[in-house]
């Protein structure tokens, strides 16, 4: 894959309390999969970033400006893992709609997942990937689960192999799953009741409707 140089990003002065982020790196949690394109969207944005920052940046006359500006930036990416920003590149990551922090990057870590890196950091100027340590919440799971069908309206309407489960004896059938530990490995649990990885494997039942 060709490396991309990337722009350094004017300075960036963050109102409150400092931006704080493992290593210069934010993970990328999946918000939605697309149910017609199969399109996946992607939030890689700073945790606790202000919703508005001032930009300091240096006019046509050579005078010191400061504007407020939204913190949020969105990019494309493409099959080729080239990901633009109205026209500017802003990373190297799979394809799909991304969501990150002004002064950051998209990239990858060293397993392929969807990472934002700082400006000035990471593979794009000259760094490493980050190294995930994180193991793939599927890891080790041996059996296959059975095929499971679900419409929910006042009920999940779930059906096991052609056979229709009652909501409460859904778990005797499928493991449950953190929500949270599905989005932080890069899958989605929007497909209430169920969970499945990033690449559309079924996981198991989201555990917040079966406490």
């Amino acid at each position: 894959m060709k490396r991309s140089t990337l722009v350094l990003l004017p300075f960036l002065m963050i109102l409150g309390s400092a931006v704080h982020a493992q290593d210069d790196v934010a993970a990328c949690s999946l918000i939605r999969i697309d149910q017609y394109y199969g399109l996946k969207e992607w939030d890689c944005r700073v945790p606790n970033t202000p919703v508005r920052i001032s930009n300091i940046y240096t006019d046509k006359e050579g005078q010191k400006r400061v504007e407020s500006i939204s913190s949020q930036q969105n990019a494309m990416c493409d099959d080729q893992g080239v990901c633009s920003n109205s026209g500017n590149f802003a990373g190297n990551a799979p394809a799909g709609s991304y969501h990150y922090t002004f002064g950051w990057y998209l990239g990858t870590d060293t397993q392929g997942n969807p990472v934002s890196y700082k400006s000035g950091t990471g593979p794009g100027f000259g760094g490493k990937h980050f190294r995930s340590v994180k193991k793939s919440i599927d890891a080790g799971l041996d059996k296959t689960l059975p095929d499971v069908v679900c419409m929910p309206t006042a009920s999940f309407n779930c059906s096991i192999d052609n056979k229709e489960i009652e909501d409460e004896k859904l778990p005797k059938y499928l493991p449950v799953v953190n929500e949270q530990d599905v989005k932080n490995s890069g899958g989605s649990c929007q497909s209430t009741p169920l969970c499945f990885d990033k690449h559309m494997k079924l996981l198991g039942l989201n555990n917040k409707y079966f406490k």
